[in-house]
Formats: C-alpha cells, structure tokens, sequence
C-alpha cells in the first residue's frame, strides 16, 4: 500500500485549505506520497525490464508497486489505473508516453484512474491523447481522474478533448507539483449518446474535487468555450500557488471559476478572451486572490460577476485598472515566458518592476515557483516568481 506522510493528507484536504486561507497565513508543499517499505519495484522498457508495456506492468504488478519507466517513448493509450501505483520515468524530457504517434491518429486518452485508486505519476511526457470514447462527454485528453493523482514534474502536452484538453478531473483529487500544461485544446461536439460538450477548459477542468497547482506552467492552450487554461466548475475546489499562466486563449475567462478557489502569489499573463472582459480571470464564485500579478490579458484581466462579487482581492496587480479591486496598476515590467532556472517556464520580473518587494510581508509561500527562497528583498515579490534587483 502507499503510505503517506502527515502532511502528504492534502489530496482529502485541499477543500479545506481553501477554507483556512480564507484567514491567510503561510503556505509550505506538502510531502508527495512514499512507497511502503516492502513495495515491489518493476522496470519497463530497458534491456533487462520485468515487463515489454506500461499496461502489462500495472495489470501484473502488485498494489502499491513502483513502475520504473526507462527513458524513451512508450505509444500506448487507455491505460487504466485501477489500484494504487507509482509510475516513475527519468524525466519528462527522456521519458514520454503517448496515446498515438500523433494527435490526429489518435481515439484514446493516455490514462483512466479509478476511484479506488491513489496514483503517483513523476517525471514524465504524456501526449497525443484524443479520446473518442467517455467523460465529460469526451474529455481529459491525456488522463480523466476519478481517484487519487498526484503529478510530480510531469509534462501534458499536445492533447484535445471535448472538454479538459489534458486533464479532466471528474470526481476525484489531484495535487500537481513542478509540471507544465502546454499546447492542448478542448473541443465543443457530441458524444455517441448525443451528449454535448461546449468546449471548456483548454488544459483543465475540475468538475468536481480538490485540485492544488503549485509550481506549475499552464501556457498556449485552446478553449473553444470558457476556461483557455483553467476551468473550475461549480462543484470543484481548486488551490493555485507560485504558478504561471500564459498565452491561453478561449472565449470568457483563461482561468474560469464557478467553484471557490484560491490563488496566490501567481502571474496571469498575456491571455485572451474573444468576448468576456475576463481574459485573466472570470469570477463567480466566493474566492480569494492575493499577491498575484494579473496583466496583458486582450480583452480585460479580471471580470467579476454573480457570486464573485463577495471574492476577495488582496494586493493583486491588475494591468489595465479596469476596476477597483487591484491595489496597483499599469505594466509590472515582465520578461518573455521561458526557461529561467526550475523545473517550470516563468515570466521574470524586469528591473524596476513595481512589483518587486510588493507582496504581503510574512503571509503566501516560502519559495518562488523556481524554488527560490522567498524573501530576497525587504518583502515577497507579487507574482510566481521572486527576483533581485539584479537579475534579468
């Protein structure tokens, strides 16, 4: 079985984060899941591998297992995680599973994960996922989430749903640490049971669940309704922290909330909308957004509407000062969207930014989303990411 450290209890609790940063406060990661100490380790893919596919390995592999994955590109789709495993690649740059060779072959998704089921997936590429079949009315292009997931450096890139272009979280809850969501696309259309999906969100949607994002990219995804990189439902609990967003484009709202959430200490950045003023973020719901840099959004950085108008904005810098949430306005002064150290691409904040030593003193997380210690100068930098003077 996979044991779990005191602090790794965040997958049942991140509801309840949202709850307690309703008071503010600090905010330390919590521990990824650890293996039992008498897990059996599998290997798949090298010379001397136990087993020739990831889906031999989960079918054979006993719970609580740890499945090694070697560092090539394994094209394997509909894999479906039905009891507790880690899966543990060399690295989303070496390791790469993907559904189909390309996303135009592609009729699956890269993973299912049951509701009974506590997934840890580390450093790998999921890709090429395109389900034709399922959730949503066929949503979650590269996994659908049920259970328990906990993603740690790993890469969706390059898959299309009806809805939740990479990851689609149905009834579960997911906790992502260092990844990066990148160039997928959610789709309106039918299922085969006549089922319509508008479209919404183009990396991810949480239907309903607790989700924690921190430290991650969310960059250059397609909605063809509401949500270009986020859409939070009104059922899901969602928990953003030292993470960037960028580049997405949709209809209304790059990260849309109808469920409560919290954002802290991210950049919302260079989005678009087609119509709503929210092309940052589209508000409707009872949440919080504190020490977050919202700017350069075509369209409007934050729209507020319905029950977003009892939100709370703590010293949140919103670029076009359309409204009278923002505590500062105009151009922060950030940098192109790159790697600029950290498992993750960021935006820097330029010298002379206004948004240097802005953030809250003694509140929001202890490190940057590149892992820099927070703070460098007399106070956090608003944002995802904490910079000297210096550097650029």
């Amino acid at each position: 079985m996979i044991r779990v450290s005191r602090r790794g209890l965040i997958c049942g609790m991140v509801g309840l984060y949202v709850v307690s940063l309703m008071t503010l406060g600090q905010w330390t990661r919590p521990s990824l899941p650890l293996p039992g100490p008498e897990a059996m380790v599998v290997m798949v893919g090298s010379s001397n591998s136990d087993f020739s596919s990831i889906r031999e390995a989960v079918s054979s592999a006993p719970e609580g297992s740890v499945i090694r994955l070697a560092g090539e590109i394994f094209t394997e789709g509909g894999i479906v995680l039905d009891k507790d495993l880690f899966l543990i690649g060399t690295g989303a740059d070496e390791t790469i599973i993907q559904a189909s060779e390309t996303i135009e072959t592609a009729f699956e998704r890269v993973f299912f994960i049951d509701a009974d089921a506590t997934i840890v997936l580390g450093g790998i590429t999921m890709r090429h996922g395109n389900p034709t079949t399922g959730e949503c009315p066929r949503g979650g292009g590269a996994i659908v989430n049920y259970g328990t997931l906990w993603l740690d450096r790993c890469i969706l890139v390059d898959s299309m749903g009806q809805c939740a272009g990479a990851l689609l979280n149905r009834d579960g809850n997911v906790s992502a640490f260092d990844c990066m969501f990148l160039r997928n696309r959610s789709i309106r259309g039918l299922n085969e049971a006549g089922i319509r999906s508008m479209g919404s969100g183009g990396a991810i949607k949480n239907t309903k669940g607790d989700m924690l994002l921190d430290g991650c990219t969310i960059a250059d995804n397609v909605a063809r309704r509401n949500g270009g990189a986020i859409k939070n439902c009104c059922r899901g609990t969602l928990t953003m922290v030292n993470c960037t967003v960028s580049g997405n484009s949709c209809v209304s709202g790059g990260i849309h909330l109808n469920g409560r959430a919290v954002i802290d200490h991210c950049t919302i950045a260079f989005n678009s909308a087609e119509y709503s003023l929210g092309a940052g973020i589209l508000v409707d719901s009872e949440s919080v957004v504190r020490d977050t840099i919202v700017f350069g959004n075509t369209m409007g950085d934050i729209a507020v509407e319905g029950h977003g108008l009892s939100a709370k904005f703590i010293n949140v810098w919103i670029g076009d000062g359309r409204t009278e949430i923002g505590a500062y306005a105009d151009d922060p002064l950030l940098g192109l969207l790159g790697d600029h150290g950290g498992p993750t691409w960021t935006h820097l904040l330029l010298p002379g930014s206004g948004a240097i030593d802005a953030a809250v003193p003694g509140e929001g997380p202890l490190i940057d989303q590149r892992g820099v210690a927070r703070p460098i100068g007399v106070a956090p930098d608003l944002g995802a990411v904490e910079v000297g003077e210096t550097e650029d």
